[in-house]
């Protein structure tokens, strides 16, 4: 399960906030607050002992939480919200022991009645007020433990700002009890928690939570050491706001035993549209500066949509976000593209894939033609084109639906193929996940963070499988794809064992570089005249052509990020300063498209510039 040790002799720091005096600017608060900040430096957690809530207010808390999770399945799905990733009812696949339910803004009296109303048609006044009063009494708690922290820095100016910047997320969980051939198991994988601070108190199965020491040896089982007991927990948000002063720490929850374990947690958010910033305060020549602001909405919208559970948050994965970011961008401008190792494909689904991808241009060829339809250019078969006559590609547009491809699939194999069908869906899935990296880790390098969920959503995923036909003996080699730029946003390729064929054109126009794949593991990443406009010049469309030498078939399947129909793509005015004059007119895809779509002499960064550039030298 882990490579570290689960230490039973090793124990969390326990602070008492009991005392009824506890006030800022008094010894006992001073005291208080030395030993939260020692403790969330070197833990990054704690016990907290406090009586704000009574042993009868947790009691009902917790009989009410059984009552919710054993609601019929459709009854739970009911609260589940599209607009508010916290809001409602929460399974996660890859955790099959774990169900939650969240208010999102429990300190709202309509959230918590109308969330409760969707469980209880007929109401339920009596669990209603439990989670009102239980949510108030955390948040009572969690002033004070925040307040601390600032002052603990030096940071009372900002204290209030700081407070009224998260949201109040009250949310309770089941963990489903193990059976009697199962000895222990992940109820959660092991993560860091997003957002500024968590507090969290358990029913009496107190065995579960497991918090990794900060040098990374030993897990501490987290018992509460009464039944008075919360656990507070620093998350990834608050950790970017102090520069790194206090610690996030990596948990888990593992079950033991048959009985369902539950938990009832506050947790602080940062408010919608929030760009964390480390203070000036806290940055010195001792703590030089260790991150770019951040925006945590989009952060947990690209992590919660490209991940189906908990890997990559951890802290190292923060820092490795970082550097690979910096990267991604150099590539981009200097090179226009770049190879990606990424290990979302396996070498199983890739070899599947391909195989697949042979199986379906093997078809006959009014069987392929079944697929396409004349008004829809990207859509189904294309292939039999006189000027790239080893070229065959068949198209899924829209690939993210199910549908879609089930669709083409059909029309390929009546009876169905749910193999062919599966893997592709499964391989595009990972190619979504890497692009929504990449193109996140783009916005953010140039400082548009509030601009990447609206940028993300801008494109439609289109999924491609290409061949390019091996050649006769008397043919040494032959263009499988004239040179040209592509038009959209982003590219991301993956061939078969052909490894020869694409080659990228230097920036300076002079060589041409063989794009040979160094690992089994490597997608290609190609930045498109699109994204090129809409950043105002700052990456570079590389010219790109597929050479084809020898007889064998070469495979290749791709995912383009196509602008959505009608989208006027333009700089964002953060592109352009004296430095940056604004290079292109607002443009419609579609309209380009077309403009290049009949002449391949069309398909290059001049040609562009001819069509929408500013400047009258172009």
């Amino acid at each position: 399960m882990t490579t570290s040790r689960t230490q039973s002799h090793l124990f969390l720091p326990v602070i008492d906030f009991y005392n009824r005096d506890l006030k800022p600017e008094t010894p006992e608060w001073d005291s208080v607050r030395a030993q939260v900040r020692k403790a969330l430096e070197e833990y990054g957690c704690f016990e907290a002992t406090f009586d704000g809530v009574s042993p009868e207010l947790r009691k009902a808390i917790f009989k009410a939480t059984e009552e919710v999770f054993d609601l019929p399945l459709e009854t739970k799905l009911r609260t589940k919200s599209d607009k508010i990733i916290y809001e409602g009812y929460l399974t996660i696949p890859t955790m099959p022991l774990y169900e939650g339910l969240g208010f999102y803004g429990v300190d709202s009296p309509e959230v918590v009645d109308d969330l409760i109303h969707k469980l209880w048609p007929q109401g339920n006044i009596l669990f209603s007020k439990n989670v009102q009063s239980f949510g108030e009494k955390l948040i009572e708690l969690n002033v004070k433990v925040r307040t601390m922290i600032m002052e603990s820095f030096g940071l009372e100016k900002y204290i209030e700002e700081h407070l009224n910047s998260a949201k109040n997320h009250l949310q309770i969980f089941k963990y489903k009890g193990v059976d009697d051939n199962t000895e222990e198991t992940l109820g959660f994988k092991p993560h860091i928690d997003r957002q500024f601070l968590t507090i969290l108190c358990q029913n009496d199965v107190v065995d579960g939570l497991e918090i990794k020491t900060k040098d990374g040896e030993e897990w501490i089982k987290a018992r509460p050491s009464q039944d008075t007991s919360f656990l507070v927990i620093a998350g990834a948000s608050l950790h970017l706001l102090l520069n790194g002063g206090v610690f996030p720490p990596l948990h888990q929850v593992v079950i033991t035993g048959k009985k369902d374990r539950y938990v009832a947690c506050l947790f602080s958010p940062p408010r919608e549209g929030l760009i964390i910033n480390a203070p000036e305060e806290v940055v010195d020549d001792e703590h030089p500066r260790l991150y770019k602001p951040f925006d945590f909405e989009a952060y947990v919208k690209f992590s919660n949509r490209t991940n189906t559970n908990t890997k990559g948050r951890d802290l190292s994965s923060l820092k490795k976000w970082d550097s690979a970011r910096a990267q991604v961008r150099r590539a981009l401008e200097d090179y226009g593209c770049f190879e990606a190792l990424f290990d979302g494909a396996s070498a199983e689904l890739r070899k599947a894939l391909f195989e697949a991808s042979e199986e379906a241009f093997d078809l006959p060829l009014e069987t392929k033609l079944s697929t396409k339809k004349s008004d829809e250019i990207y859509k189904g078969y294309v292939g039999q084109v006189s000027t790239i006559p080893l070229y065959e590609g068949m198209g899924f547009d829209g690939a993210d639906s199910p549908q879609v491809v089930d669709e083409l699939t059909y029309k390929l194999w009546p009876q169905g193929n749910i193999t062919f069908s599966k893997n592709v869906q499964s391989f595009t899935e990972n190619l979504i996940s890497l692009d929504m990296k990449v193109r996140t880790m783009i916005m953010q390098s140039f400082g548009l963070d509030k601009y990447i969920e609206e940028h993300l959503n801008s494109a439609k995923n289109h999924f491609r499988l290409l061949k390019y036909r091996g050649l006769d003996e008397n043919t040494e080699e032959q263009l499988g794809l004239d040179p040209h730029i592509d038009r959209h946003f982003l590219t991301i390729l993956c061939q078969n064992n052909v490894v020869d064929g694409l080659e990228i054109k230097t920036k300076e126009g002079e060589d041409w570089i063989k794009a040979k794949p160094s690992q089994d593991s490597s997608f290609l990443v190609i930045a498109g005249a699109s994204l090129h406009v809409l950043l105002n010049g700052r990456v570079f469309p590389p010219l790109h052509r597929v050479v084809i030498t020898g007889k064998k078939d070469r495979y290749t399947a791709g995912l383009f990020l196509l602008p959505k129909e009608e989208l006027i793509i333009n700089a964002f005015e953060e592109m352009v300063d004296d430095e940056h004059p604004r290079l292109y007119k607002p443009f419609d895809y579609n309209a380009y498209f077309k403009f290049t779509y009949t002449d391949t002499k069309k398909r290059d960064l001049s040609a562009l510039k001819t069509y929408c550039s500013l400047s009258k030298e172009d």
